[in-house]
């Protein structure tokens, strides 16, 4: 079931927005020019310090399905798609070995069908792959957690792990200190070493890249720190904190005025369980995944996303599963127990009611757009211009003026637009738009208007109210 929500209608449900046109852009160049890449995507915070930069990883984990797939951006949301199918399997797997059947299927089950992560499931993005490696550090620690356990194999996972997230989104230095945090506790201090050392492997392309560039990143991330924007003070702190908590309860539950209700269990239980026995080493690195994740997010004082908690997603799942089971286990009353399972099946429901499998566009994606529009649009683009005609593109249906989605498909076509600062210099502008013609000679937006004057020489209806305009320069007729 996992697998249907997950691909279902996945041709129009994928996101392909103006940050995977780039991306994409980016990886067909490592084919094309055949030179690998030691930086990542760009990230925010967006301002006059500059942008910071993540390591390669994604760039690599992507490259082999979009290569597969010859370059269509489906490869890429099939892949994230089996990601996701593979963490579920090893949530239940970890839950299984280290806590119980019970709460191998709750909490696999969670995962499997909330409505936010199947969508983030079909959509490639940095931080969607982080959960697979997520569990599969979960997995590798509480492994060596084990008394009798010697193989070298579960630290380096574990470090590999991190160091893969580690260049998927910053915020997994949570996961680095729990981590460390974990092992000091359960006396496993030499596995420290191995972890760390597999942590510097893995992040060797930003080391090299550093090296070789006298610092860029670490110079402007400094640089981010110094300025004092980012960090939160004591008040936003604590607000943060608390919004953190909303949006990770969101994410659960598609609600974030389950919040308290959440809180409320997830203590409950894991004083239910230390009332009857001690808590397990899971259930400790669990709760020291949720606590350095929603502590770094809140040390963060610009506006919080979703994609901020892709690493305690799992912990989350698991934790709150563990505190159904505690508190089911507990407390012997009818009536509580039936809140439980009634708590267990709102959770559900109110997911798979907001799954929307038939809307008609890509996740955060504006409205009727989606992958087989673009697709359609990039076709028309590159069988309409030959090798020599000057043309650039330029979309209005959101902030991506620039229209990195279709740029990256119409050279996958065999077309090559213009370069981003040659609008003025172009022969044709290919324009995506919602407006009619009397609407588009009034627009301000530096793409359209360092063109004209211009004439409208086409028009193609794309679906969903979305046009496909050919502009010509007027001096050029």
């Amino acid at each position: 079931m996992a697998a249907i929500v997950r691909f279902w209608n996945i041709d129009n449900l994928t996101t392909f927005g103006g940050d995977q046109g780039y991306d994409f852009i980016q990886i067909r160049k490592m084919f094309t020019s055949q030179k690998p890449t030691l930086l990542g995507p760009k990230i925010g915070p967006y301002n006059k310090i500059g942008n910071l930069y993540l390591g390669p990883a994604y760039y690599y984990l992507l490259a082999p399905s979009l290569y597969f797939f010859k370059f269509d951006p489906l490869g890429a949301a099939v892949l994230t798609a089996l990601f996701s199918i593979g963490t579920i399997l090893l949530i239940y797997k970890t839950s299984y070995e280290f806590l119980s059947r019970q709460i191998a299927f709750i909490s696999s089950t969670i995962f499997s069908f909330s409505a936010h992560l199947i969508n983030q499931s079909r959509s490639p993005s940095n931080p969607h792959l982080i959960p697979l490696f997520s569990v599969i550090l979960l997995y590798s620690l509480l492994k060596i957690s084990k008394k009798k356990e010697k193989s070298l194999i579960w630290p380096v996972l574990s470090g590999l792990s991190i160091g893969i997230m580690f260049q998927l989104h910053y915020l997994a230095i949570g996961l680095f200190l729990s981590s460390i945090l974990f092992l000091i506790l359960t006396n496993k201090i030499k596995e420290i070493i191995i972890i760390i050392a597999a942590f510097l492997v893995a992040i060797s392309p930003q080391i090299i890249f550093e090296l070789r560039h006298e610092f860029f990143v670490t110079n402007l991330f400094v640089e981010q720190l110094k300025s004092g924007n980012n960090v939160s003070g004591a008040g936003d702190f604590i607000q943060n904190i608390i919004e953190s908590v909303k949006l990770l309860s969101s994410v659960i539950s598609e609600s974030k005025n389950l919040a308290i209700p959440f809180i409320v269990l997830v203590s409950v239980g894991i004083l239910a369980k230390a009332k009857n026995k001690k808590l397990k080493p899971a259930q400790i690195l669990l709760f020291l995944n949720l606590f350095f994740g929603l502590i770094l997010t809140a040390i963060y004082s610009g506006d919080l996303g979703s994609h901020y908690f892709a690493t305690i997603y799992v912990s989350a799942c698991i934790l709150i599963a563990a505190s159904i089971a505690s508190v089911y286990e507990t407390f012997k009353n009818f009536y509580v127990r039936a809140i439980i399972v009634c708590v267990f099946l709102i959770l559900l429901l109110s997911n798979l009611l907001s799954l929307d499998l038939e809307r008609r566009e890509g996740y955060t994606m504006p409205k009727g757009q989606n992958l087989t529009g673009i697709r359609k649009t990039a076709k028309i683009i590159a069988s309409d211009t030959t090798p020599t005609t000057r043309f650039n593109i330029a979309s209005v249906l959101d902030g991506d003026t620039r229209s990195m989605p279709y740029r990256y498909l119409v050279d996958v076509y065999g077309k090559t637009a213009q370069d981003v600062e040659k609008y003025p210099e172009s022969e044709f502008i290919y324009l995506i738009s919602r407006d009619e013609e009397d609407a588009i000679r009034r627009y301000t937006v530096w793409e359209i208007a360092s063109f004209a004057p211009f004439v409208f020489q086409n028009r193609w209806e794309i679906q969903n109210g979305i046009y496909l305009y050919k502009l010509a320069r007027s001096s050029n007729l």
